[in-house]
C-alpha cells in the first residue's frame, strides 16, 4: 500500500455476530476444521503444535498464499541498506535499491543456495556472495560471476546469466510495515488490510513516530500459541494482575475486522502518567469516543497489532520450529513531541508493561506447549463469549493448510 488509500470508517465498537448466525458445517473427524456455529468441538490437534510435518504445510499455505509482516520500511531506510528477515525458517532479505524502492528477495545465492546476507548493512556497489564472489545488482540482477567458466573466464557458452539473478517476492508497505507474499497470487494488501484500515479510519497515523528501543525474545512454544493468547482476553484477571488493574477483562469487547482478522478491545485504557505528565495522544479522539478505548487486531496469520491513545504496537512471531518462537515489537507513539529526550520515561512506560506482560504470558504458553505432548490433549474447548477469537483463527489456520 504505497499509494494513497482513502476509506470510510465503519461505526464504531461493531460487535461480533454471535456465534449462532453462522451456517452450520458438518464436522469431519478426519479433519482439523472446526465448526463456527458450536463451540463444544474441540480445536486444533496437538500435532498442530508439535509436528514439523504441520509446520511445513503452514509454510507452503498460511506464510505462502497470505501477506506476511516481515519487517519494517524503518530497518532500511537509506538506499543501498539490506536487511534479512524470514518467514517461518525461508531466508528473505530486503533492499532499498539506488532509487529508493523497497525490494524483497529470497535471500539465496543462485550458484549453490548460500545464504547471501547474514547481517544488516549498507552495501556500497554490490551484493556479493562470500564463498564464491558472484555479484548482484540491488534490483536483483545478476552482475558478475567470476571465472564461473575456468579461470579468468567468466562465463561459459549456454550460460543465461540474465536468469540467474536474485528470486524476487512480491512485497507491499502499509505504514512502516513490510509485507510479502511468497506465492505471489494473493489480493492486493489494500484490499487485505481493508478491515483493518477501516476499523481504525479516525486515527490519524501518519504522526507515529518510531521509538529506537524494541522487545525482542524467543520462547519455548509454537507461534500459534502467541498469538492465540494476544486475541482474547479471558486470561487477564490471573495472569496478568498490573495489567487487569489498567484495563480489566470485563471492560474487554470483540469487533469485526473481515473474515480473516480477529479483533478486541478494552472500554478503559488508562495512559500512563509521571509527575502528572503523560505523552500526546492521537487528535479528535473525543470526537469518536475513543479517549480511552484500546483495540487489538491480529492480521491473519502472525501480525498483532495495538492502537491506544497515545501508541501503537506491532507485534509479530515467527516460527523457528514447531516449538520454538521469535517474538518482536516495536512502539510508535504520537507525533514529534512524543519523542523528546524528556518524554523518554513515558515512553517506557507502556514498553515495560508490555514486556512484563510477555514475560507472564510466555510462562503460560510454553506450559500449554508441554500439555499438547499429552496423549489426552484432543483439542480443548472455548468460550463462546470470551474466546471467539481464539476459535476464528484456528478454524482459519485449519482451513489454509487443508484446503
Amino acid at each position: 500500500m504505497t499509494q494513497e488509500y482513502v476509506t470510510s470508517a465503519p461505526p464504531d465498537l461493531t460487535l461480533v455476530d454471535p456465534p449462532g448466525t453462522v451456517q452450520r458445517r458438518e464436522m469431519n473427524r478426519e479433519s482439523s476444521v472446526i465448526c463456527l456455529d458450536d463451540y463444544r468441538h474441540p480445536g486444533l490437534p496437538a500435532e498442530a503444535y508439535t509436528s514439523a510435518r504441520y509446520l511445513k504445510q503452514e509454510r507452503a499455505t498460511v506464510f505462502s498464499q497470505y501477506w506476511v509482516c516481515v519487517g519494517l520500511a524503518s530497518d532500511i531506510p537509506q538506499s543501498g541498506d539490506v536487511y534479512p528477515t524470514e518467514v517461518a525458517g525461508m531466508p528473505i532479505v530486503l533492499v532499498r535499491d539506488r532509487a529508493g524502492t523497497l525490494r524483497a528477495f529470497h535471500n539465496i545465492c543462485s550458484h549453490r543456495g548460500l545464504q547471501l546476507v547474514s547481517q544488516p548493512c549498507n552495501v556500497q556497489g554490490n551484493l556479493r556472495c562470500p564463498y564464491h564472489a558472484w555479484a548482484y545488482r540491488l534490483d536483483g540482477q545478476l552482475k558478475s560471476t567470476p571465472h564461473f567458466g575456468g579461470y579468468y573466464n567468466h562465463s561459459y557458452d549456454g550460460f543465461d546469466q540474465n536468469s540467474k539473478g536474485l528470486s524476487p517476492i512480491r512485497c507491499d508497505q502499509w505504514l512502516d510495515l513490510v509485507f510479502v507474499n511468497l506465492s505471489g497470487d494473493a489480493p492486493p494488501l489494500q484490499d487485505y488490510l481493508k478491515p483493518v484500515v477501516d476499523r481504525w479510519a479516525s486515527y490519524d497515523l501518519s504522526q507515529l513516530r518510531r521509538e529506537p528501543r524494541q522487545v525482542t525474545l524467543q520462547c519455548n512454544a509454537n507461534w500459534k500459541l502467541a498469538v492465540e493468547n494476544f486475541s482474547e482476553s479471558y486470561h487477564l484477571s490471573w495472569v496478568h494482575p498490573a495489567l487487569n488493574a489498567c484495563s480489566r477483562m470485563e471492560d474487554h469487547f470483540g469487533f469485526d475486522v473481515g473474515n480473516i482478522h480477529v479483533g478486541q478491545g478494552s472500554l478503559l485504557y488508562k495512559s500512563g502518567e509521571i509527575e502528572g505528565r503523560s505523552l500526546p495522544t492521537f487528535p479528535n479522539l473525543a470526537a469518536h469516543q475513543k479517549q480511552t478505548v484500546a483495540e487489538y487486531v491480529t492480521v491473519f496469520p502472525n501480525l498483532m497489532l495495538g492502537v491506544h491513545p497515545d501508541y501503537f504496537l506491532v507485534f509479530v512471531a515467527n516460527p523457528l520450529s514447531p516449538k520454538r518462537t521469535h517474538e518482536r515489537m516495536t512502539f510508535y507513539f504520537v507525533g514529534d513531541a512524543a519523542m523528546t529526550p524528556e518524554n523518554q520515561p513515558l515512553r517506557h512506560l507502556p514498553m515495560d508493561l508490555w514486556q512484563d506482560t510477555n514475560d507472564e504470558d510466555i510462562a503460560m504458553i510454553e506450559r500449554m506447549q508441554i500439555g499438547r505432548n499429552s496423549p489426552r490433549f484432543d483439542g480443548g474447548c472455548f468460550s463462546p463469549e470470551l474466546e471467539q477469537t481464539v476459535y476464528r483463527f484456528q478454524q482459519m489456520i485449519a482451513r489454509a493448510v487443508e484446503g
